[in-house]
């Protein structure tokens, strides 16, 4: 897979905001991508070193709609929790140039 479509957008609530004094940043990614692949993606567009990473699966939320069908109110996502090594920071607003 391309690192280039690893990550697909930052996660920025209240709760992953708070996580990243801590050195944890919450991303969303591609429902095909491993751990490897997140690792390897964040290190070459940021350029940090990546010591943990936690990925968890959001479920798609349906409801009823008319004649019984279901709707879907919301997509399934993939997102990953990725833990930088101690003394490390990331900047979400720049990234890495390539060569």
């Amino acid at each position: 897979m391309n690192l280039s479509q690893v990550i697909v957008k930052p996660v920025l609530t209240e709760k992953s905001v708070q996580g990243s004094t801590v050195g944890k940043y919450s991303f969303v990614v591609h429902e095909d991508a491993t751990k490897v692949d997140v690792k390897n993606a964040i290190q070459s567009a940021y350029g940090v070193k990546v010591a943990k990473i936690n990925m968890l699966k959001g479920l798609p939320k349906f409801r009823w709609g008319r004649n019984r069908r279901p709707m879907q109110k919301r997509k399934a996502t993939r997102r990953a929790i990725v833990t930088l090594k101690q003394g490390e920071k990331l900047d979400l607003t720049k990234l890495k140039p390539t060569k």
